[in-house]
């Protein structure tokens, strides 16, 4: 998938998209909760069916702000999936959420999406102690593979789609293990795309 002229990503969601976001497109706002943010996404996509196709869209989930609600969250990374989007997933506190991350991380994997980790917070235990980077990376550009290829990521390890004798699942490169489970249509197109383009 070609990001359509490397326009400025988009950024959605709480006091974190607010402050890597700045003057980007999208919608952003301090203390929006996951059922918020999933508002924000429906209603743009209500106005433009097209709006996130081929568009980098830099979500903050909302998960600090209620983190009990995955349900939205999961519908957040759905229908941005649906409409065509590339994701950089990012995270919430790492000394305040790390269960939460590790929440998000399976989720994103589960969807092929790029989770980009937890961050290191400020003094108040939530925020990011510099908005200059996320974890050293630009938020202009995917994180890692576009959705063409099968790769995913974590926080520590590389996780790709694999077929095990003719059996589907998704293989763990770090620890060579393989996990058995039925790939979403999306994800069994972009295999077999992954597999013309070696």
């Amino acid at each position: 998938m070609e990001l359509a002229g490397r326009l400025a990503p988009f950024f959605y969601g709480d006091s974190i998209a607010v402050g890597y976001g700045k003057d980007a497109p999208g919608r952003r706002r301090v203390g929006a909760s996951p059922s918020e943010i999933l508002d924000y996404l429906q209603k743009d996509l209500a106005n433009n069916p097209t709006a996130f196709q081929n568009k980098l869209v830099n979500l903050s989930t909302g998960v600090s702000n209620n983190p009990y609600d995955f349900d939205s969250i999961q519908k957040q990374l759905e229908l941005l999936r649906g409409a065509g989007a590339t994701v950089n997933i990012l995270g919430a506190s790492k000394q305040k959420y790390s269960g939460e991350n590790k929440q998000l991380a399976g989720l994103s994997r589960n969807l092929g999406f790029n989770f980009l980790g937890g961050f290191e917070a400020g003094p108040d235990q939530v925020h990011p102690l510099s908005y200059a980077s996320y974890n050293g990376l630009s938020l202009n550009q995917p994180s890692s593979a576009m959705p063409n290829t099968p790769v995913v990521t974590g926080d520590n390890f590389q996780t790709v789609l694999a077929k095990k004798d003719g059996v589907m699942g998704t293989l763990n490169k770090g620890t060579n293990e393989f996990i058995e489970r039925q790939w979403t249509p999306e994800e069994a197109d972009r295999y077999v795309r992954y597999l013309n383009l070696k």
